[in-house]
């Protein structure tokens, strides 16, 4: 399609937007063909961004999407003036590392090679809710028509955006699409400062978590989904698939399946948005995907572990022990009492975990591919949990009571 041909397609799409009901098959018949006519520049680039993050960190993680065609639809809703034409992230890859000073390399090299037509630097300018990231719009090397966008993220920014395509999940809102929940929206902010809050400020995130029970939400969702997107990985994901469709179901419950041809995922993809069935899901490619690198560059879809409930514990820790040195009791036990109950919460999740691990030994059905991952795992957050309870105490007590918590 040409571009005037593209805006007319966006036209008739917002007339439908603006009564609220979804256009007609015709119209998302030409937006799905529109939408994948971006293959063929996605994966040039795509090609070689990939070699570039390899280069400049060899532990980078590299993925790329086609927008989903509910964003699509959300995003000429959140935006009447934007014609379709213009949308820049039609195309989108996404560069996740591990280092903040790898993220100006990046930059810097990625410019090099490609024509960028703009950017948005998040990294100098924070968005106000919080959000931490550099984004590159590129001229496509086959159609000078088309952009691509690249975003550049650490992988501690990329786990903050994921948690609030998480609690959007679990609570049912909108909050990455403009929603407005003044709570959930100073309880990210927040996280988003995660290592410099004062002592007000997390009393505020303890705060906010007792009143929505956010860390018992993510244990129950996490708990649910553990074994049940393992199994599908390791006993059914094929070892030479790199395009995968990731579901979150009106249950919460978290489905992954891969695609050794992107003609035929996309095809899954879009049968899938035609029944319009109350699900969230997504159709991704991931540079040399194993089960790790999946989980933490979908982990919104994944939906097994976040690293708020390591976060929660040193927060509410640092909280107890300073209401202890001032010696107000009241809320100290308080804290205590919340503390404990949440730790309980996850070493459940643990145990359980330990408990599926032993099952999955013994099958004989299961593959073992992903058994050794699956008990590091399992004692890297071992490790975690003791470290908080044991390092983040004040005298021998409180550590003897961290302990007999954990043996318990």
């Amino acid at each position: 399609m040409t571009k005037s041909q593209v805006n007319k397609l966006g036209k008739e799409i917002k007339k439908f937007i603006k009564e609220d009901s979804l256009p007609t098959n015709d119209l998302l018949d030409k937006l799905q063909d529109y939408r994948t006519s971006f293959k063929a520049d996605l994966s040039s680039v795509f090609k070689d961004i990939s070699e570039v993050a390899k280069e400049t960190r060899n532990d980078s993680i590299t993925a790329f999407r086609i927008k989903r065609i509910e964003s699509i639809l959300s995003k000429l809703k959140r935006q009447p003036t934007m014609s379709l034409g213009n949308m820049g992230d039609i195309a989108g890859c996404r560069i996740l590392v591990y280092n903040k000073n790898s993220v100006s390399k990046l930059i810097n090299e990625l410019k090099s090679r490609f024509r960028v037509k703009k950017y948005n630097d998040y990294l100098k300018e924070t968005k106000e809710d919080g959000y931490r990231g550099y984004h590159l719009y590129i001229e496509s090397p086959i159609n000078p028509n088309k952009l691509i966008e690249i975003q550049i993220r650490t992988v501690k920014s990329h786990k903050w955006a994921s948690m609030v395509e998480i609690i959007d999940i679990l609570y049912n809102l909108k909050i990455k699409e403009g929603q407005k929940h003044p709570h959930f929206e100073r309880f990210l902010f927040l996280q988003s400062r995660i290592d410099n809050l004062s002592f007000i400020e997390k009393k505020e995130v303890i705060n906010i978590d007792k009143k929505y029970k956010v860390h018992s939400k993510f244990n129950e969702v996490f708990i649910k989904n553990n074994k049940k997107i393992r199994m599908d990985w390791f006993c059914h994901i094929g070892k030479e698939n790199n395009f995968f469709i990731i579901e979150v179901d009106k249950n919460k419950t978290s489905n992954i399946s891969s695609f050794e041809s992107y003609k035929v995922a996309e095809a899954t993809y879009f049968e899938k948005f035609k029944l319009k069935k109350q699900s969230n899901f997504v159709l991704t490619h991931i540079e040399k995907p194993n089960f790790k690198r999946v989980c933490i560059a979908y982990a919104s879809y994944v939906l097994i572990n976040h690293e708020y409930l390591n976060d929660w514990y040193k927060i509410a820790v640092e909280v107890l022990n300073q209401l202890i040195e001032s010696r107000d009791n009241q809320q100290a036990q308080v804290y205590k009492n919340y503390i404990k109950d949440n730790l309980k919460e996850q070493l459940d999740l643990l145990k359980n975990e330990i408990k599926e691990i032993n099952e999955y030994k013994k099958d004989e059905t299961y593959s073992l591919d992903g058994y050794e991952e699956w008990l590091e795992e399992i004692n890297e957050k071992m490790v975690d949990i003791t470290k908080v309870a044991v390092e983040q105490t004040t005298n021998a007590k409180d550590r003897n009571r961290w302990l007999s918590w954990l043996k318990g």
